[in-house]
């Protein structure tokens, strides 16, 4: 695929200024990061097959024909504003070629290659329709190479998946893989709704730049997206609709035995519940969908959630969590899965009931314990019990989760029940790290059943845990929010709109950067403020609602592709992911050292770095597949950068 290193690199620039390796604690361990990247940028063809109702090479009743005919290396044209009636079956094709599936207009007409589209752009397309009950598209075993491109992919009636990859494959080798759904507008059925809108259960699945909207039922749990039976996925710049959970990995025992899905990215992505959807609000339109979460793992390793916007999570179905990391067994059939290895990252996430909700177990049945959980630089704000129903609990933590890590995050929550609570006595929760957050004390503080408030929960909920340089707002003597209930080295400041920040807003979209001077500025445990980096997370989640995320060179329109950030674009590590080399492009005028790290922070002295005239060049064939970090230091500032090598 035609890819620009230099734009595709912006992902990792939210490293700006932050010294990765001065913040691990004695006792961290941090997640594996995926070991495993979909590349999406639109593929090269070298043949065309045309599909219309005259003059072409197939009728419009011949979509099926026609893409039994296609070989690797082809382009399908369908003709705009036609409706296209399936299920359309994916067969296996020879040969490693894509097969690319678009509306036959002009580029022009189109988003650009790095812009979500939404549902203004129906008018021009072409569309594939479910009808009732069943699916718009489907695979068979091992199909793979498929890219769909400015189609809308809409159910006529309710329908369960509205795509469906996968059919019960037994063993990976099997399953469907390289599918790729890019600028697609894909939605259930407005009034009836529909269950799925696309079953992932392939490998290498990716939905970009895409629509997904109207995937909710009544007495079922629905989702836009849903895998439990496959492995590496891309969820990247999209706008996410579902009732039940918007995005969930797991949910349904996997066809394959040992399998977890692994190797996940969802990064950049707009989740959202139309209010519309929620009883006794002013636009509810009368149907009572069944509402549950925002982004749901019970089945998953290796996971990066990262610059999201998480939106509209209340208390209906469950109590209004909005991030659930809970593993399921399916009833003990399955005692392999866990969710293990999860990074949550600058995102934002608002207008909930309650926050995360982190279980170590299958609530009856064995599980290998949830493990290495890092939620960093995140924003909650209007987590609100009394707005959007539930306990108002920003952390929930159940039966035994080891090596999570909670540090440098900015929770809000004034009116809560509690900023951490937990449960499960006989389950002990490892190696807990709770640092550098700005976070509401709630009514009860940190709160373990049966223990009360502050240390004694602390002590025998989350033993030989480290807490601290933590700020602790909105506390009193009478909800144990006072520095007699905690550990040393914490801050107690009183009301959270006073400890300065840019603009608190009541909490609901301020700007939550400190002012200068103030008390918590530079005051982290490693010199940084506390809190959540919020220029970094800006940036992260920049082009969320707008839809645009720099990653491809245009290949489907001539419009400029210029960097918002030509300060960072300038020195990005290019390429990346990469394999023998990685180049940085420093001119001159730059006074510089750069070397490489592994993600624990420590040197790699095999990565040999050399001093160009135009920049820097890092020998990387000696090293593993994985991720780095590459520091860059420029006129007293620094860089960090993620860079992956990938064969």
């Amino acid at each position: 695929m035609k890819t620009s290193i230099a734009a595709r690199s912006r992902i990792y620039y939210f490293f700006i200024c932050m010294c990765l390796a001065l913040s691990f604690t004695q006792g961290q361990v941090l997640p594996q990061m995926p070991q495993e990247y979909i590349e999406t940028c639109v593929p090269q063809t070298d043949k065309t097959i045309t599909v219309c109702s005259v003059g072409c090479m197939f009728l419009n009743t011949q979509l099926q024909q026609a893409i039994q005919a296609a070989t690797p290396g082809t382009t399908i044209l369908l003709e705009q504003g036609i409706s296209y009636t399936g299920p359309y079956d994916l067969p296996e094709k020879n040969g490693d070629g894509w097969i690319i599936i678009r509306t036959a207009i002009d580029d022009d007409l189109l988003p650009r290659a790095n812009e979500r589209i939404n549902p203004s752009t129906a008018p021009k397309l072409a569309k594939i329709l479910a009808k009732p009950g069943l699916s718009a598209i489907k695979t068979k075993t091992r199909a793979h190479h498929y890219y769909f491109l400015g189609i809308e992919i809409a159910a006529n009636d309710f329908s369960w998946n509205v795509v469906e990859i996968g059919s019960g494959e037994k063993n990976i080798e099997d399953l469907p893989h390289d599918i790729t759904f890019d600028r697609v507008y894909l939605h259930g059925h407005k009034t009836l709704g529909s269950r799925r809108g696309i079953a992932m259960n392939g490998r290498r699945i990716a939905v970009v730049n895409s629509w997904l909207s109207d995937f909710k039922e009544v007495g079922f749990d629905s989702q836009a997206l849903c895998a439990w039976n496959g492995t590496t996925f891309k969820v990247v710049n999209n706008y996410l609709e579902g009732a039940g959970e918007n995005v969930m990995f797991g949910g349904a025992k996997p066809n394959i035995t040992d399998l977890l899905c692994s190797d996940i990215e969802v990064r950049q992505n707009h989740f959202y519940k139309p209010l519309s959807w929620r009883v006794g609000d002013p636009s509810y339109e009368g149907t009572h969908w069944t509402v549950k979460n925002l982004f749901e793992l019970k089945n998953a390793d290796r996971v990066w959630i990262q610059g999201n916007v998480f939106e509209n999570n209340w208390s209906d179905a469950q109590t209004g969590f909005a991030i659930l990391f809970t593993p399921r067994t399916e009833a003990g059939s399955c005692p392999w899965i866990t969710v293990q290895n999860v990074t949550f990252e600058q995102n934002i996430v608002r207008h909930i009931g309650s926050g995360f909700n982190i279980s170590g177990k299958d609530n009856n049945y064995a599980t290998i314990p949830t493990n290495h959980i890092l939620l960093r630089n995140n924003l909650i704000e209007d987590l609100n019990g009394n707005t959007w129903g539930g306990d108002g609990r920003t952390l929930q933590v159940l039966n035994g989760v080891h090596h999570l890590t909670v540090n440098h995050n900015t929770f809000i929550n004034p009116n809560g029940g509690t900023f951490v609570n937990a449960d499960g006595p006989n389950f002990p929760n490892e190696n807990f790290i709770y640092l550098n957050n700005i976070t509401s004390n709630g009514n009860y503080g940190l709160h373990g059943s049966g223990k009360g408030t502050g240390k004694p929960s602390l002590n025998f909920y989350f033993p030989r845990a480290e807490f601290h340089h933590n700020v602790l707002t909105d506390g009193k003597a009478s909800n144990g929010g006072t520095i007699a209930n905690y550990p040393e080295g914490n801050y107690f400041p009183g009301p959270m709109a006073d400890i300065g920040f840019l603009a608190f807003n009541m909490g609901i979209g301020g700007d939550y950067r400190l002012l200068t001077g103030s008390t918590y500025s530079a005051a982290g445990s490693e010199g940084m403020d506390i809190g959540a980096d919020i220029e970094g997370l800006q940036m992260a989640t920049a082009g969320v609602l707008s839809g645009l995320n720099q990653v491809c060179d245009e290949s489907t329109s001539n419009i400029d592709q210029g960097i918002n950030h030509p300060e960072i674009s300038d020195m990005l590590p290019r390429p990346n992911p990469g394999k023998n080399s990685v180049f940085i492009p420093l001119t001159g005028e730059h006074q510089s050292s750069v070397f490489m790290m592994n993600m624990e922070g420590q040197p790699i002295n095999s990565a040999k770095v050399s001093r160009l005239s135009d920049g820097w060049v890092i020998e990387t064939s000696s090293l593993q597949n994985g991720v780095y970090l590459i520091q860059i230091r420029t006129d007293h500032k620094n860089h960090v950068f993620r860079w992956v090598k990938a064969d």
